[in-house]
């Protein structure tokens, strides 16, 4: 199991900072190294990766 798999579930919710907005979104995929999020104001395939920007995406219940 990666260490993705351990912060993020399918079906969570979270939010996101696009261009400096936070949106609400849900994680639809969880793969080793980057994760899908499913933002309807943005896209519904968002892609958030390690070391790129996965930073921008919280777990809604830090809020």
């Amino acid at each position: 199991m990666s260490k993705l798999q351990h912060l993020f579930k399918v079906g969570q919710n979270v939010k996101c900072r696009i261009d400096g907005i936070m949106q609400k979104g849900i994680v639809t995929e969880v793969h080793d190294d980057h994760i899908i999020v499913d933002i309807p104001e943005i896209n519904n395939h968002c892609w958030f990766e390690e070391g790129f920007n996965l930073d921008c995406v919280y777990p809604i219940y830090n809020f």
